[in-house]
This record gives C-alpha cells, sequence and structure tokens, in this order.
C-alpha cells in the first residue's frame, strides 16, 4: 500500500513570493491545499533577491506594504493557514546587511512556528537563501522546489545566488524541480533532483468552458479576433518589440494584454509598453484577480507566450500554459525546451524566431481541429488535486 502522510504533520512554507498578490502561483496553491487536507500550514512571504530600487514606486509600495504587515505578526488567513510576514532586509543587499537580513528572517520564522506549536514540521523552501532559515526550525524534512534559475533574474547577485543553491542542494532532503531544464541543470549539482512540473488551477480556469461567463465591459467593445496574454509585461521576458510588430502587420487581430508592467524589473519598461499600447487594436487592462480571469479568457480566441529566449525563459514552465488551455484557448508560444512536446500544434503552437510569430498566430486563428472542451481535457491532467496528492505520498516516502 502506498505511504499515508498524517495530518498531524505541520508544514512551514518558506515562499517565493508574498501572500498578497492578484495572481497566485505555486507557493500560494500548495500552502493551501496542504491546510485543506488538514496539515497546519505556516506560509513566510519572501524578502525578496534583490534590492529594492527607491526610483521605483512598485517597489517604494512593496516596502511600505511590508512595514504594515510585518508589525502584525503572522495572521489567519483561512483553516490551518496563517501568513506571516517577517520584518528583513531584502536579501538582495550587501554585507553584512545581507546575513543580518537572514538572521532576522530565521529568527521572526522561528518564532511564530513556536507560538503555533508547529514542532518538527516540514519545511518547504522555495528559495536557495531559505536554507540556514529552514533548518533553524528543527525539520523533520528539508524540501527545496526550485521553480526557476533565480540567479538568471535581473538585477540580483548571480554568483551569491548560485553559491546560495549549491549549499541548498548539498543539504536538502528532497529536492524537486518545476521545469525539465531547470531538472537536468540541477541534476549536475546533485543526481537525485526530482522533476515536479508545473501545474494549473484547472478547476477555476474550466469555467470559462463549462460555465462561460457573461462578457466583460472592457471586451464587448473590442471586435474579434481577440489574442490575449496573462502576467507580467517585464521586459526581461515579455517580448514587446515582437508584439508591436505583430499588432501593426495583424490589424484585423485584437491584442488583449492583462497583468501589471514592469513587476520585478530593474529596467524602466514604461517606453516600450508606451510604444505598445499606442497601436490601435492593442489594449493593456493591468493587474486583475485570478477569479476574474476566466470570464476574460471565455470571450478571446487565442492565447500568447511572446517570451524572449533567454537563461530565465528556457529554465522556466509557465504556469499560464496549462491556465490557457484549461480555459480552452489555443496557445501561440515561443519555442522553448520545456513547452517541446507537450501538445500537438492544435493546442500549442510554436514559433522558432520573430518572423514566425504572426503566422503561427494566423494559423491557430483559423485552425478548427481542436474545441474549447477537447483543449480542456488535455488541461485536466495537469491540475492540483492530483499533484498535491502526489507531494502527500512522496513525502510519506521520505519520512518512512
Amino acid at each position: 500500500m502506498p505511504a499515508e502522510l498524517s495530518r498531524e504533520i505541520p508544514f512551514v512554507l518558506l515562499a517565493s513570493a508574498v501572500w498578497d498578490t492578484t495572481n497566485p502561483v505555486n507557493a500560494h496553491q500548495i500552502a493551501r491545499r496542504l491546510a485543506g487536507a488538514g496539515h497546519r500550514v505556516l506560509f513566510v512571504d519572501s524578502s525578496g533577491l534583490r534590492a529594492p530600487a527607491f526610483g521605483s514606486a512598485h517597489d517604494r509600495r512593496r516596502i511600505l506594504n511590508r512595514l504594515a504587515r510585518g508589525l502584525g505578526g503572522a495572521r489567519p488567513v483561512a483553516a490551518n493557514l496563517d501568513v506571516l510576514s517577517p520584518l528583513t532586509l531584502p536579501a538582495g543587499w550587501p554585507e553584512p546587511l545581507r546575513s543580518l537580513s537572514q538572521s532576522l528572517y530565521a529568527a521572526a520564522l522561528t518564532r511564530a512556528a513556536r507560538a503555533r506549536g508547529l514542532e518538527r514540521p516540514i519545511a518547504w523552501a522555495m528559495l536557495p537563501t531559505q536554507r540556514a532559515a529552514a533548518r533553524a526550525l528543527r525539520p523533520r524534512l528539508l524540501v527545496y522546489h526550485a521553480v526557476d534559475d533565480y540567479a538568471a533574474n535581473p538585477g540580483v547577485d548571480s554568483a551569491w545566488l548560485r553559491a546560495e543553491e549549491r549549499e541548498m542542494l548539498a543539504d536538502a532532503d528532497l529536492v524537486f524541480a518545476a521545469s525539465p531544464s531547470l531538472c537536468e541543470r540541477l541534476r549536475e549539482e546533485r543526481r537525485d533532483v526530482e522533476l515536479l512540473a508545473n501545474v494549473a488551477d484547472v478547476e477555476l480556469f474550466s469555467r470559462a468552458v463549462t460555465a462561460p461567463p457573461p462578457e466583460p465591459a472592457e471586451l464587448a467593445k473590442l471586435p474579434r479576433p481577440r489574442a490575449v496574454y496573462v502576467g507580467n509585461l517585464a521586459a526581461y521576458r515579455f517580448d514587446f518589440e515582437l508584439l508591436r510588430a505583430a499588432a501593426r502587420a495583424l490589424r484585423r487581430v485584437q491584442f488583449v494584454l492583462i497583468g501589471p508592467v514592469g513587476l520585478g524589473d530593474p529596467r524602466a519598461p514604461e517606453s516600450a509598453a508606451d510604444a505598445l499600447a499606442a497601436e490601435p487594436n492593442v489594449t493593456f487592462l493591468g493587474p486583475r484577480p485570478q477569479a476574474e480571469l476566466p470570464a476574460l479568457l471565455a470571450h478571446c480566441d487565442v492565447a500568447l507566450l511572446p517570451l524572449l529566449e533567454n537563461a530565465h525563459t528556457i529554465s522556466c514552465m509557465p504556469l499560464k500554459l496549462w491556465e490557457y488551455l484549461a480555459a480552452g484557448l489555443p496557445i501561440v508560444s515561443r519555442d522553448l525546451p520545456n513547452l517541446r512536446g507537450l501538445c500537438d500544434e492544435h493546442a500549442i503552437r510554436l514559433y522558432g524566431d520573430p518572423a514566425g510569430f504572426v503566422p503561427a498566430l494566423e494559423k491557430s486563428l483559423d485552425d478548427q481541429s481542436l474545441g474549447r472542451a477537447e483543449r480542456l481535457e488535455l488541461a485536466r491532467a495537469h491540475g492540483w488535486p492530483g499533484r498535491i496528492a502526489q507531494i502527500r505520498r512522496r513525502l510519506a516516502e521520505a519520512l518512512r
């Protein structure tokens, strides 16, 4: 019989993001679903990997929000689930502030875990810089869940992060990687890294197919067909130039962009975003809560992943891939290693260079080989219920 993970075992999840965000990522899903399975969970906000840019309005808001949340201590957000926003210095600052930041982070989460009676938890760390804090909890297991090649992110100290990653790989009891290429790279340091590929909230996004909501007012004024992108519009990953050229070449297509501009980007992409927004068939809707996305996707015709090809994107496995398919949309994406062979071109059409984007988009708009319901079926095997069950079984095996 497969091993069963006792619900009495608590978790401290050291996240790669903060709890208060409009669009949840892996860390939020794992925390919510472990809590829903009966485990007590403490979600610990990330302190970040880069030093803040005080000229950035976003970074200034982030600092003020962190101060406000940190002064209040841990707070309950759901049954079995508390969130801690430790008051620390950003991890990206130089020494000795960097070590001070890590010490403050470890002390804060240790106090919070002790106050909640979370004895010998499973420590689930999502950043390589969290190793010392996780070990301070005296965990029964230290799990490292790598969802990104963090040293390839812009504005970070790459050499320091590579060193931290090597220490985490040497120390963790289990290591999961969120994409095949990331798994392959980490296996150069540790052979038993396990692939735990990204999945999506299929239940939520399937509403675009199974119970299509009314057309949102901001879309109703736009003619069809509509090509949509959901996510961070940051210059280190999003190809602004490509999309602007496509908007000019395909005036009959309305391009709908949903998400913040420049989040986590040390370069200000406002000029590129402004140039793109000036095109008459491009509409920026800004960031939207995840619960609103099925209604928006239900009334679009094709989904886009117009990513740049660099060290950051080569390692990523975009969550939105399965979200798009769960919403029944065909996908046009940059030909990145982790996306090859996932589905045939009737579901995911890849383009190899910028010149191939417009033809791929036109083919996807004209292709009627698959309907929305069929694309949803392709996504169903990549949802969170099965993934959480897999995680709990694997942890039980490791403990046994």
